[in-house]
């Protein structure tokens, strides 16, 4: 105890009962925050392969079909660039889902790199890039599926040279 009577005397603390075993002295861990950089590039990954993807090969196919009339003409030696003028605004679109998907899908490659390797959602970091690299073969499959189902279903079949 202090002596309040005396000055520039001993001070001590109040007593005080020691907290009881087990009990954290440190303060509370932080809340975990959101990891939404992992997230939006998954996001933007599925979107570069599977929407641009599919947009591409139904482009590709509507392109075989409205082109296919042209086609019969053409030999192994000769390629027209006409063929595709009666469809050029399906090329456009199928053109226009190609870039939308080289951009989105090299956005989501670098998005999913730095979530990864920050650790802002890895997981889904780690999964987007693994989408953004299988993107352009996605793409391309689509594309030659739809290609030969729209030659495939033509009203007037080809012809062999």
């Amino acid at each position: 105890m202090s002596s309040p009577g005396v000055p520039n005397g001993p001070v001590f603390a109040a007593p005080h009962v020691a907290p009881p075993v087990g009990t954290l002295l440190a303060p509370p861990p932080p809340r975990r925050r959101a990891r939404p950089l992992g997230i939006w590039a998954l996001l933007a990954s599925i979107v570069a392969t599977v929407l641009a993807s599919a947009v591409g090969g139904f482009a590709a196919f509507r392109t075989a079909r409205g082109a296919g009339p042209g086609l019969e003409t053409l030999t192994s030696s000769t390629l027209d660039w006409r063929v595709l003028s009666p469809v050029r605004d399906v090329v456009l679109v199928g053109e226009i889902s190609f870039w939308a998907g080289t951009v989105v899908g090299v956005t989501a490659l670098v998005l999913g790199i730095v979530a990864t390797t920050v650790g802002s959602g890895r997981g889904a970091g780690i999964t987007a890039i693994v989408l953004s690299v299988l993107g352009p073969l996605v793409f391309g499959g689509l594309v030659a599926v739809g290609l030969v189902a729209g030659i495939a279903t033509m009203a007037s079949g080809l012809t062999p040279v």
